[in-house]
């Protein structure tokens, strides 16, 4: 079996082609809109020694012709755009794809041994939209209490008209959504067409470790403010115990695991537990967990083995202690549980014998009837025949 495999493995190395990085150039283009305007765009596609198919998706892709449909392996080809008199308002993109062509003989033992990469150039051509129209987006990063958590406001004028705009965030508590502060902006002037980005920083140094919501809003005297929104959260070097095993089998060495979850935004080092099972007047055992590292925010199962023959059937209380180090800083915490030990479930192997042969010999009755069945109907069919030929 295992020098099967190996003889696969190494006919599928020489089988497998080198991979290239394949590219377009230009990768991004973006157009101020213009009646009927035609524009010829030459585009280079690099890195590849495969087949290479052209086309367009995507916000007026029609309006897109090309020289060519096909290269063979790296080359240039040409784009031409021709647009009508009108478009709709706003951001319309348009991807110019180049693909390579997976062939025939590239499929060995069942499996694609080649890969097909696909590579997208985009053309944005922007039309306004008539008098004041804004979009903006708003993103937040992740802190730990003390630190600031920064905003980047993106404002879009997509009108024919210059705004001016009066930017405000506003700081909600998670879940409940109660307003908690708002951080002003200065009002300024955007030209039609413009992009500007703002920048604020959140001092945390009086919150509480949990989930915010950031709610930017932009008055620039439209029909409605525009708005985005970014969830974020402020962490705390504490590690909750999300779940933990509740019944155990009682026959020899166990597995116990705990779900625990990092809510700090930094990794933390060196996580274990220690886990004291008792009953009202002794420890009974004690154990430790393997160590484990936590990347900000992460969830992972940590597992301990212990001997469990000498328990009885029941239920027993367990303190889960957990160690561990963020930053050069040691910290504990700990759980009170309840576990249930059963005892292991015995296959009764004369029920489950009588149960099989019970199914048998069902099985074989019901063969017999439908066969004596089948023979009766085949009796009455030949005497039918008989009655008809005399």
């Amino acid at each position: 079996m295992w020098k099967k495999i190996f003889i696969v493995l190494i006919i599928s190395l020489f089988l497998i082609k080198w991979v290239y990085a394949l590219g377009i150039v230009p990768a991004i283009i973006e157009e101020d809109f213009t009646p009927n305007l035609e524009k010829e765009i030459i585009y280079r596609v690099s890195d590849t020694n495969k087949e290479i198919k052209i086309y367009a998706q995507g916000d007026l892709a029609e309006y897109v012709k090309f020289n060519k449909e096909k290269l063979d392996g790296r080359g240039e080809f040409i784009a031409t755009l021709k647009l009508p008199a009108e478009i709709k308002p706003g951001r319309n993109r348009i991807f110019i794809v180049v693909e390579e062509v997976i062939e025939e003989d590239e499929e060995v033992i069942g499996s694609v041994i080649g890969t097909s990469v696909t590579i997208k150039g985009v053309i944005d051509i922007n039309m306004p939209f008539p008098g004041k129209y804004l979009e903006i987006s708003l993103e937040s990063h992740d802190a730990n209490i003390g630190e600031t958590v920064d905003f980047e406001l993106e404002i879009i004028s997509w009108g024919k008209e210059d705004v001016t705009v009066a930017p405000e965030i506003e700081i909600l508590s998670l879940p409940d959504q109660k307003h908690i502060e708002t951080l002003q902006f200065k009002n300024r002037e955007i030209k039609s067409r413009e992009t500007i980005k703002l920048g604020k920083s959140l001092d945390t140094s009086k919150y509480n470790a949990g989930n915010y919501r950031a709610v930017a809003t932009v008055d620039y005297g439209g029909d409605k403010p525009a708005k985005a929104e970014s969830d974020f959260r402020i962490g705390e070097l504490i590690i909750n115990i999300v779940n933990y095993t509740r019944q155990i089998i009682i026959k020899d060495f166990q597995p116990f695991n705990i779900e625990i979850e990092s809510r700090w935004n930094n990794e933390i080092d060196g996580v274990y537990a220690r886990v004291f099972i008792f009953n009202e007047s002794e420890i009974l055992t004690d154990f430790k967990t393997s160590s484990n590292s936590l990347i900000p925010w992460e969830r992972k199962n940590i597992t301990g083995f212990f001997d469990t023959n000498n328990f009885d059937k029941g239920f027993y209380k367990a303190n889960i202690t957990l160690f561990y180090y963020g930053k050069d800083v040691g910290k504990s915490s700990s759980k009170l549980v309840e576990i249930e030990f059963i005892k292991e479930k015995k296959i009764n192997i004369l029920l489950i014998t009588g149960i099989v042969l019970g199914i048998i010999i069902l099985v074989v009755i019901a063969w017999i009837l439908i066969k004596k069945s089948r023979q009766k109907n085949g009796r009455k069919t030949k005497d039918k025949k008989l009655q008809n030929n005399f």
